[in-house]
Formats: C-alpha cells, structure tokens, sequence
C-alpha cells in the first residue's frame, strides 16, 4: 500500500480529477480503502485557476476534508504561485498501468510503428 493511501485511510476525502474518465479514478481510490465523501469531475486537461483551487480549499477544509487527486495534474502546480496552496494541500493517488496481454499489446504497437 502507498504511503499517501496509508495517511489516507482514517480521513475522509474530496477527490477531484480533470482526466477522461473521473470515475474510474474515484473508484480506484475507493477501491485503495480510502473513503472519498465528495467528488468533484472536471474537464480532461482542465486548467485550474487560483480560484477553483481556492474554492477546493475552502469546501474541503468547511466539511473536514482531505483533498486527493491524480498524479497527471498535481505537478504542474508545484511550479506554478497562484496554484502554490492547493499543491501544499493535496493528497496524490499513485497509480500504476498493469497490461494483462502483454504480447497483444507488444504487436499492436509494433504493427502501427511499421505502418
């Protein structure tokens, strides 16, 4: 189990997620053990202001909240000033690409490259 799984497991979380498929994201934290009481979906590549990441803040601290994201969006704040206090709060969800057909995969792969 992760560490950010494992510090998550006795709170209670906001998780929110600007990918294609959000739920699927939400259920794989759910499914981690760690309890998400909000869900927030945005966007695939949604770009957050300093408001929206302000307004997470907000709700997540007024209903006792943890915030908890994706690994694909997290870093970009780290850099930037105006996102710089939700980067400092979040919590990220690890996750890991598990391929069950390899070799299917392999020549899939392959046969585009050679295309």
């Amino acid at each position: 189990m992760s560490r950010a799984v494992a510090a998550l497991k006795a709170r209670r979380v906001l998780a929110f997620a600007g990918i294609g498929d959000p739920d699927k994201f939400f259920a794989t934290a759910e499914a981690a053990g760690v309890t998400v009481a909000r869900r927030q979906a945005f966007p695939d590549h949604h770009r957050f202001s300093a408001e929206k990441a302000a307004e997470l803040i907000m709700r997540a601290e007024h209903d006792g909240l943890a915030l908890l994201t994706t690994e694909k969006i997290a870093p970009a704040w780290r850099a930037s000033r105006l996102l710089a206090a939700l980067a400092a709060r979040v919590h990220v969800l690890p996750v890991a690409l598990a391929v069950d057909e390899a070799d299917a995969l392999r020549r899939m792969v392959l046969g585009k490259i050679r295309r």
